[in-house]
């Protein structure tokens, strides 16, 4: 069972959808992401791409980000981000977005909506068809100076996904997770 590691909501556990249409970021993985990203989250806009039980977004909330969308379809999940956010108490600064993922990306796009950090980890059996899917419509969601961040299953090649736009500048494997950061290419544009 998930937990929260540190910040407002240390040592909360975390529902989790029964089932195995969700499979939560393993600890060492979540701890090792937030160890990465380290104070950077703080007043951080955050968005979940395919938030599970809402424990990555939760994790945000609690080391001090300043607001954080989740986007979720499946109805257990979706029960288990609301009981989620009501443990944690931490629903000031939290959407919650139901629906189709690529639906609820065009919205934020249309709103005019960016973020800092946006966290992607759809179910492994259609990551490569989701990402594909994506490369030009998360890039657009990423502020300037923002991460994606893209969880995925060990074997796939992710160095070239969403290029040109973004660049993958660190990829980290934990166990049959890999972990890939990527930002805006800015230099690409300064060369043209």
């Amino acid at each position: 069972m998930p937990r929260i590691v540190t910040g407002k909501a240390k040592g909360i556990k975390l529902e989790v959808p029964p089932g195995t249409v969700c499979r939560p970021t393993s600890g060492r993985a979540k701890q090792a992401l937030f160890s990465i990203i380290g104070t950077k989250i703080e007043g951080a806009r955050v968005l979940d791409v395919f938030a599970g039980s809402g424990q990555i977004a939760l994790e945000a909330l609690s080391r001090g980000a300043a607001e954080a969308v989740m986007i979720e379809r499946d109805r257990a999940a979706l029960i288990a981000i609301k009981k989620n956010i009501n443990k944690t108490r931490l629903d000031t600064g939290v959407r919650v977005l139901a629906g189709d993922y690529r639906h609820q990306l065009e919205y934020l796009i249309r709103i005019g909506e960016r973020f800092d950090f946006i966290y992607l980890d759809p179910p492994w059996q259609i990551s490569e068809k989701v990402i594909y899917e994506l490369e030009n419509i998360l890039p657009e969601l990423v502020c300037e100076s923002g991460v994606l961040i893209v969880e995925s299953e060990g074997r796939e090649r992710s160095e070239t996904w969403f290029a040109p736009m973004l660049i993958q500048m660190r990829s980290c494997q934990y166990g049959t997770s890999v972990i890939s950061f990527y930002q805006h290419n800015l230099g690409s544009e300064e060369s043209q």
